[in-house]
């Protein structure tokens, strides 16, 4: 790797430190980069950032950082791996988390349209509330084509998330009198569905423009595994529902290993 890249790499990840807001929004503003280096025909490492920003007030709310190694076991199939420590201002004191995550993609073709699906595990430490593992399953179809300029491509995306060792709540018969029983509430609890528009201005730079929109959700599969729920006392809810949407724009740079062929 040439100095020239280490130095590129170098200034995107000081600007990954930056620190933010932990302030709650029902719309959120996004801003991110990513900075690709390809190894060779099959290995890639990834540096990114992603700001997220309330809208009332308007206020940066978290940074969160991304350092990744992809592998491309096949033509269709790649694992990846990356570690994201994420900061967080809270309003009595500052938070850092940090999280481990692998996923294996499949890409595939969908009426002669690029269709990728992925599952991915991440483990957060410290835990939070509502889950310390989480695993994600995720879509994304890519409508590629010849007629829009500059490489213009629209995309949607869905996800769906299982959350898994959170704090235990206490659950209560209907007369909300007596403990049923305290467990995690490890379930479905997200969704997310998205879209946007994906261009290259000049070579290896491309910019995205999206819109995605989150809910949070209780199933009838399992029981005794919900969130958003009444307290002891019935005063307040415990765990609340984080629904929210959003848009964003994201900024990606991709540089190439020329010693490979």
């Amino acid at each position: 790797m040439k100095l020239k890249n280490l130095y590129i790499i170098f200034i995107f990840s000081v600007l990954g430190s930056v620190q933010a807001q932990d302030v709650s929004s029902s719309f959120n503003l996004y801003s991110g980069y990513n900075l690709n280096y390809r190894i060779d025909k099959k290995m890639k490492l990834q540096f990114g950032s992603l700001l997220c920003f309330n809208t009332s007030p308007t206020k940066l709310q978290y940074v969160q950082s991304k350092i990744g190694f992809s592998y491309r076991n096949t033509k269709k199939v790649t694992t990846s791996f990356a570690f994201s420590p994420m900061f967080f201002k809270g309003k009595t004191k500052d938070i850092w988390y940090q999280k481990l995550s692998g996923q294996i993609s499949h890409s595939s073709k969908l009426f002669g349209f690029g269709l990728k699906n992925a599952i991915k595990a991440e483990w957060h430490f410290p835990k939070l509330n509502k889950y310390q593992f989480r695993v994600i399953y995720s879509m994304k179809y890519a409508f590629k084509n010849k007629v829009l300029p500059l490489r213009m491509t629209p995309y949607i995306t869905y996800k769906l998330y299982y959350y898994a060792g959170g704090n235990p709540l206490n659950y209560y018969d209907d007369a909300h009198e007596n403990i049923v029983t305290s467990n995690a509430p490890n379930d479905f609890h997200r969704y997310r569905i998205g879209g946007g528009i994906r261009f290259r201005p000049i070579k290896h730079f491309y910019i995205s423009i999206y819109y995605l929109f989150q809910q949070e959700f209780n199933t009838t599969f399992t029981k005794n595994k919900q969130i958003n729920i009444l307290n002891d006392k019935q005063t307040a809810i415990k765990y609340p529902f984080n629904d929210y949407q959003g848009v964003g724009i994201s900024f990606s740079y991709s540089i190439t290993n020329k010693n490979y062929k």
